[in-house]
């Protein structure tokens, strides 16, 4: 009699906390594509910077050279690309967290019910 009980619980219990944990994993993965996001923009942000102080830096030296680094304007550009990859795989992982959301809202009305 209180197995048949534990079962029946268990079999209530056991979607909302695939729903819950499929949430909490989704929620974590969109944080991390942040926390990716930001690191890559600062560091494009600095290797934009590091070449326009090393061209200032040459210009107000005297030196003449208008050396243009070919491995930093590739880092460079590397980073743009991967922020803009990053842009967009938050902005799809925004829409469907809402989406998520409404269905997650949905399946516990049912359940409820």
């Amino acid at each position: 009699m209180a197995l048949s009980g534990f079962a029946s619980g268990a079999l209530v219990a056991s979607p909302i906390a695939a729903v819950l944990t499929w949430l909490a994993v989704t929620y974590q993965q969109h944080v991390d594509v942040r926390v990716e996001r930001d690191t890559v923009a600062v560091r494009a942000d600095r290797a934009a910077f590091d070449q326009t102080f090393e061209r200032d830096w040459n210009a107000m030296s005297g030196s003449g050279r208008e050396t243009c680094d070919p491995e930093s304007t590739a880092e460079l550009a590397r980073l743009r690309t991967r922020l803009g990859e990053l842009e967009a795989k938050l902005e799809g992982s925004s829409d469907t967290l809402e989406a998520d959301a409404e269905e997650l809202r949905q399946l516990v009305a049912e359940e409820g019910q």
